[in-house]
């Protein structure tokens, strides 16, 4: 499942931000967390394609979905 950007809407998320509450593409992160240094330190993980982890067979190092249990 792709999830889009909630900034722009037009591109894949790749990034979550836990303080914002928001998944970003790669170029809206850099916009938005580098406006300040307070957005700075938020922290963001890595959204990962299901095909990306499960070719690397790192199945068990990532929490799956709680509602579809896919990566």
């Amino acid at each position: 499942m792709k999830i889009g950007c909630d900034a722009c809407e037009q591109a894949e998320a790749a990034v979550l931000c836990c303080a914002d509450e928001a998944a970003l593409c790669r170029r809206c992160d850099a916009a938005v967390h580098s406006a300040n240094r307070l957005a700075g330190k938020h922290t963001r993980v890595a959204l990962l394609l299901p095909s990306s982890s499960a070719a690397a067979g790192d199945d068990d190092h990532h929490p799956t979905c709680d509602i579809c249990q896919s990566f």
